[in-house]
């Protein structure tokens, strides 16, 4: 597609704000589309962090800038222009502005280097179209073509549980498959492969976790106390201990010696990681309503399967006791991540369903 729908929102507001500034009796229009281009970027959640941004760094760069014009406009003009700007880097430090603190810092220098002689017209009429921007870019990303970070990020979570349900399930078909001597060729390439998606995993990851703040934004005050915000917070965390149990698997060796009486083992282990992964896809099915409604949990218990309900007969073997140490290890290694992810996922249900009875 060689235009996005939010490419042609963005073209579209900006346009019709430019125009409308053009038009309009007030001068200095062109601040309006200014503050819609930057403002309208991402998601409504992200935009409205945006917009806090900018709104408290134009406001803090005006009265920086009238106070320090007014007393300090008879110094050299290099010397009270860098003190002004100082003074804005610390306000704005104060007021814990990222971005905001560039915007009030340009409102300065524009001000005294520029429109010294009509401080009092260009001041608030800036800040007007600064706010009528910003106004109108989030207005189009709410009812324009809505991009909003709560209903982007339940789609984003819904396809990483997919990936990661699939990498589990590769996982098992490695400890299942025989372990027949492969070539070498082969052998770095089926590892490349397990890092590219664990390295993949992790990239969607991080990619939600930075997207929270978006989603705070737009869920207005409190956002850790809303239950949304909290469910993406357990899944997020369920999927981070997920993630490390796939790379666990992904390097410990399997190799024929791995076989024997050690086969139900295997079993047991590929059984439940299958298991694991039909439950992520449980959870999948349970995000896919609007996201005007809290998803609900699965309304079943997970169930481990007969061959991990019955591994300790597996463990009292007597021939384990001729086994390598190292063999034991791997398997014990192994057998650990397992109960993780089994772990993981009882906890994260248990968790959810107290959401739900906290919200009832």
């Amino acid at each position: 597609m060689l235009i996005r729908r939010s490419e042609l929102r963005l073209a579209l507001t900006a346009g019709l704000m430019n125009g409308f500034g053009a038009l309009a009796p007030v001068a200095y229009g062109f601040y309006a589309p200014l503050a819609v281009l930057v403002v309208c970027t991402g998601t409504y959640g992200g935009s409205i962090g945006l917009g806090r941004q900018r709104l408290l760094g134009s406001v803090a760069g005006a009265v920086v800038l009238v106070v320090s014009f007014t007393g300090l406009s008879h110094l050299p003009l290099p010397l009270g222009l860098s003190l002004a700007l100082v003074a804005m880097r610390l306000l704005g430090a104060a007021l814990g502005l990222e971005v905001g603190y560039k915007v009030g810092s340009n409102i300065i220098v524009m001000g005294w280097l520029v429109h010294d002689g009509e401080l009092g017209i260009w001041v608030p009429v800036r800040l007007f179209w600064t706010v009528a921007g910003i106004l109108v870019a989030l207005v189009s990303l709410r009812l324009f073509w809505p991009d909003l970070a709560v209903e982007t990020n339940r789609q984003r979570l819904r396809r990483f549980l997919a990936d990661l349900g699939a990498a589990l399930v590769g996982q098992a078909d490695r400890i299942e498959a025989p372990a027949a001597p492969l070539p070498p060729g082969a052998m770095a390439a089926d590892q490349r492969l397990e890092l590219q998606m664990a390295q993949g995993l992790r990239r969607q990851l991080v990619g939600l976790r930075e997207a929270m703040p978006a989603v705070a934004d737009e869920l207005g005050n409190n956002p850790t106390s809303h239950a949304t915000f909290r469910l993406f917070q357990l899944l997020n965390g369920a999927g981070s201990q997920l993630v490390g149990v796939v790379d666990g698997l992904r390097l410990l060796e399997h190799t024929p010696s791995d076989r024997g009486p050690l086969e139900g083992v295997h079993g047991a282990q590929a059984e439940l990681l299958r298991a694991v992964a039909a439950r992520l896809e449980q959870w999948n099915h349970c995000l896919e309503v609007p996201h005007r409604h809290r998803p609900a949990p699965p309304s079943t218990h997970l169930e481990p399967p007969p061959l991990w309900e019955s591994l300790e007969r597996w463990l009292h073997d007597p021939e384990l006791d001729g086994f390598d140490l190292i063999l034991l290890q791997r398997n014990a290694s192994r057998l650990m991540l397992c109960g993780q992810a089994l772990h993981s996922i009882e906890q994260t249900e248990h968790s959810w369903r107290a959401l739900g009875e906290a919200r009832g």
